[in-house]
């Protein structure tokens, strides 16, 4: 039982493999699914979503406190743009 699933593993493993590296075996597969199916592989690509999401801005004010916000600062203070993924579960620190 160990050898064939330790086989079966590693015909995977090159089943993937060939796929990631055949471009025109890629575009196949991705032709054969359904078009909703597609669009959800396409949201995964990091800069799909990453491109899609609007900026936001972090910046020190006056008196030493973090700003982030999703519009510039108003003077000449300096910045740093932040991208983040919206699928992420991201979790207040407390």
């Amino acid at each position: 039982m160990k050898k064939l699933l330790l086989i079966s593993g590693l015909l995977f493993t090159l089943f993937a493999i060939v796929v990631y590296l055949s471009p025109a075996l890629r575009h196949k597969i991705s032709a054969a699914l359904p078009n909703s199916i597609n669009q959800q592989l396409e949201a995964i690509n990091p800069d799909t979503v990453l491109n899609k999401t609007p900026a936001l801005y972090k910046w020190k004010d006056k008196t030493g406190k973090w700003i982030v916000s999703d519009t510039l600062p108003g003077d000449d203070t300096p910045y740093e743009t932040l991208r983040y993924n919206r699928n992420t579960n991201v979790v207040p620190s407390k």
